[in-house]
Order: structure tokens, then sequence, then C-alpha cells
């Protein structure tokens, strides 16, 4: 009997430090997507001419699992506490030996062999899952890397496996006085082992989609990603220097609002007509604003772009929440500014979803539309 609850109690707290690692992936995981999706998307539009859906989904799967694999390997962080090395003296000792996983789990269950006993053994259930963790990569090098032969798979794992015992060994390099985990020769075996198996599996689901790197030589119109996108990096470049710059100048409200009109001015309007076109969100993304026409591009055709667009939306905006924040009882106001808000919102983002030129209000009312950069030669 205490064997069998010493070994309950082994798997449950193996469980608990697996949870606790997935769980702390889903938690930081969408941040660090948020943040590399401008830098990824870029990167795709330079090397192959856009963005694929399906190799993104699977890159992106690739980065949560990454993650949860290198949190396995760390987590749960203990706590430094007096005597913290004292503790683990003689416990935390690196195993060099290989196949040691055998004798232990022969060990484990005292003579009595049988397949029911060794698969409930906790030297088993560790076993099995070194195997699983690298089992994500080889699949992922056989899928979406493209890598053809089993023996450079292989050798990817093992210097996967490599990192994370080393990451071990040096006690999160250095972070910590001492190890608090175990390094073992196993891990590497089991974890090697486990990224071929994945690899093999791999080259037999041909039914999966195709998410092969091909470069998109002819492509001539400006695509939705590369729109919005550049959108989000212009729109958080003024949102975060609007929040951490100007609203620390002053407390007035409307010098504030003055100045915030400003900026947008500055940055839309200013930037792209000495960039002929571009700001820099359409920069990374290597698109710009040109006239319909083909002439060279004026103040006057950014203010009608941006100014009636933008800068207008932003100042109703303003006078709304001043006239909602005087005037709580009075719905009107809050009516009113969702309603034009739900107007701008349709003739600015999902008309160009309905056109198939993708040109929006603003475009079409300036008289502008939007091209890959690297074809314009009329500027």
């Amino acid at each position: 009997m205490p064997l069998i609850l010493t070994t309950i109690r082994a798997n449950t707290d193996c469980m608990y430090s697996y949870f606790e690692a997935i769980r702390t992936s889903i938690i930081y995981f969408p941040l660090i997507a948020l943040a590399s999706i401008v830098p990824y998307a870029y990167f795709q539009y330079k090397k192959v001419g856009y963005v694929q859906f399906n190799r993104s989904l699977v890159f992106y799967m690739f980065s949560f699992y990454a993650m949860t694999a290198f949190f396995l390997t760390v987590l749960p962080l203990p706590q430094i506490t007096e005597g913290f090395c004292d503790h683990r003296i003689g416990k935390v000792i690196p195993s060099y030996f290989p196949f040691r996983f055998v004798r232990d789990t022969f060990r484990e269950v005292q003579g009595n062999i049988s397949l029911f006993s060794i698969v409930k053994s906790s030297t088993f259930m560790v076993t099995s899952f070194n195997v699983l963790l690298l089992m994500p990569l080889g699949f992922f090098l056989r899928y979406l890397f493209q890598v053809r032969n089993a023996g450079i798979a292989a050798v990817i794992g093992f210097l996967a496996s490599l990192f994370f015992e080393i990451t071990q060994l040096t006690a999160l390099y250095g972070l910590y006085p001492c190890r608090y985990r175990h390094f073992e020769v196993d891990d590497l075996i089991t974890n090697t082992f486990g990224c071929f198996i994945g690899f093999v599996i791999a080259s037999y689901t041909t039914f999966l989609p195709n998410v092969s790197k091909k470069p998109l030589l002819n492509r001539s119109g400006v695509t939705l990603t590369q729109r919005f996108l550049a959108i989000f990096v212009d729109s958080l470049l003024v949102i975060l220097f609007a929040a951490y710059i100007i609203e620390g100048i002053s407390e007035n409200v409307w010098l504030l609002t003055l100045m915030k009109v400003g900026l947008l001015f500055f940055y839309f309007i200013f930037i792209s007509k000495m960039t002929k076109g571009q700001t820099l969100g359409k920069k990374l993304l290597g698109i710009r604003i040109i006239r319909m026409d083909g002439l060279k591009l004026t103040y006057k055709d950014l203010i009608v772009r941006y100014g009636i667009f933008l800068i207008l939306p932003f100042l109703v905006g303003e006078v709304s929440k001043f006239l909602i924040d005087t005037r709580f009882d009075d719905n009107l106001y809050l009516f009113l500014y969702l309603f034009f808000l739900a107007i701008w919102f349709f003739g600015t983002v999902m008309v160009t979803f309905i056109r198939k030129d993708h040109r929006g209000w603003l475009d079409r009312f300036a008289h502008t539309t939007q091209i890959l950069a690297h074809r314009d030669h009329t500027n």
C-alpha cells in the first residue's frame, strides 16, 4: 500500500507540473503572438510576397508548442528560501548513465512484472512524457520546416533536448543558486526518440493542408492583410505616443485635443507627403498611397483622405466625450456618436471587404489608392 500511495502522489505532482506549464503558456502566448504579428508578416511579405493563412496558423501552433515545451522543463519555479541548496544536496544529482529508466521501472514494480504494473509506475509515466515532449518537434520539422532527412531531424531533436538539459544543469543559467531539477542522459535518449517518431508520423500525414513556401512573384495588388497590418502599426505608434508623451504635458482637455490633432496631422499627412505616400506602417508592409490619375500627391489629397476620415472622427469623438461627461443625463449625444461611429466603421473598414479593389470611402473620396511600393515609378 505505501508503494501505491507513493506512486499516486508522484504521478499527481508530475501532472500538476505539466498543467502548470500549459496554463502559463496559455496566459503568455497571446501577448507574444500579438507582438510578433507585424514582424512575422513583414518577413513573409519580403520573402514570399504574401501571408499564407495555413502556414501562419501552423507556425503559431509551433510557437505555442515550443513555449510550452520550454516551460515544461523549468516550471514550476521554486521560491528561493533560506537553506534552498541545503535541502537539495544529495537529492538533485545529475544522472549520466543511459537507460536508467529501465532499472528504475523494474525496481518500482518490485518483481511484479506485468504490463499493467509497468504502465502504472511513475517511472514509466515520466519516460512516456519525455518521449511525447519532442514528438511535436519532429512533426513540425517535417511538416512546417520541410526537413526531409530523418537523421537531421534526430540531430535537431537531440540538440533541443540538450538545450533543455543544460538549462536544468546550470540552474536556469545561474538564475538559481543551485540545481532544482535533474539532469539525466535518459532524457536526451527519450526526447530524441520522440522527435524521430514525430518526424515519421508527419511523413505519412499527406492529408494535411500544404504549408510549403511558394513565392508569389506576379502579385500586383495590395492585400487586406497588408492594409490592416499597416493600420495596426500606425495606430499603435500614435496611441502610444499620445498616451505616454502628450497626456503628461498638460491637464487642459482642449489643449491635449489640439496636440493630438497636431500629432495626427504630422504623422499621417506631413510624413506621408515627405515619403511619397508612406507612413511607417505602410513602409514596413511595402505599400504606398498614390493618386488615381498618377499625378504627384499633394497636401490637399492627404488632408481630404486623412482629415475627413481620420481627424474629423477623432474630433467628433472628443466633443461627444465632453458632452457625455458634462451632460450624462442626456443619452442623445451618446446615440449620435455611436451612430456616427457605425457609419465611419462601415465606410472605412467594411467597404474594403466588400469591394474587389478594397478601396474604402476615404480612397474613393480622395481619388487615391494603395499599391505595392516597388511598383510605383510615377513619383
